[in-house]
């Protein structure tokens, strides 16, 4: 009989155990390629020249800009035309299909773009191209109403607390996975269940299903970063725009 209960012991000890470590596993800060990206770049140097997250360069006097091309959204749309473009850029210092400089002219300009073909892996490349598309806003696919949408979140300042674009949560002490949800990500899945409800925490600043429940409410109430509730701020038609740019940004 002791030795059945032994057994029992133990197996509940090791079902707790096994339920501990997949309870912190889930969580885990999510990881997206975009911020997988800006950690690439960050190693690379690309902030040197691009300027910190690569928004705004280093001043170029050889330049007629006066400084190197950041990567917010008026320049890179000077300078990339596709998405295999962003790849070339990286790769090989510019894109292949462009007129490469004489030497002579290459050799005296102050400052060049590197080929970072030799140094980065082909992840690196994408999760690098993640960053700089979240970081720009780039995208010439995205639909006229879903980029009005991406700009009434930039005046809300919605990408100061989700990330570029949307797409990397910044941290948040105290709350369930200790960040924002990036709005492309598998958690924001997991906490918003369909429009209705996103609709209720963008203007009331949190979700009823999740405010009722004791757990979900403690992380909730814990957290140092708290949803602000937009009701007053956002007319109907603006928030049906910032609607349509998160569902585009999830169904990409």
């Amino acid at each position: 009989m002791m030795g059945k209960w032994r057994t029992w012991g133990i197996a509940a000890v090791l079902a707790a155990g096994v339920s501990g470590v997949a309870f912190c596993a889930w969580r885990q800060p999510e990881i997206t390629p975009a911020m997988r990206g800006e950690e690439v770049a960050r190693r690379a140097g690309c902030f040197a020249c691009h300027g910190p997250g690569g928004l705004g360069g280093v001043p170029d006097p050889d330049s007629s800009a006066s400084t190197v091309a950041g990567w917010d959204p008026g320049t890179a749309a000077m300078y990339v035309k596709s998405e295999q473009e962003i790849s070339e850029w990286i790769l090989y210092g510019a894109p292949r299909d462009r007129d490469p400089q004489p030497d002579s002219q290459a050799s005296q300009a102050l400052f060049t773009m590197p080929a970072y073909e030799a140094w980065l892996s082909e992840e690196e490349v994408t999760d690098l191209v993640a960053y700089f598309k979240a970081v720009s806003g780039w995208g010439p696919s995205i639909p006229e109403r879903a980029y009005e949408g991406r700009k009434v979140a930039e005046r809300l300042g919605c990408f100061g607390c989700h990330g570029h674009s949307g797409m990397g949560g910044m941290p948040n002490p105290g709350s369930l996975k200790g960040q924002i949800p990036p709005w492309d990500g598998e958690a924001f899945g997991d906490l918003v269940r369909d429009e209705e409800e996103l609709r209720e925490w963008i203007l009331e600043g949190k979700i009823g299903r999740l405010w009722g429940n004791p757990w979900a409410r403690h992380f909730l109430d814990g957290q140092i970063i708290q949803m602000p509730a937009y009701a007053e701020f956002l007319s109907g038609d603006e928030l049906e725009k910032l609607l349509t740019y998160i569902r585009w940004l999830r169904e990409r």
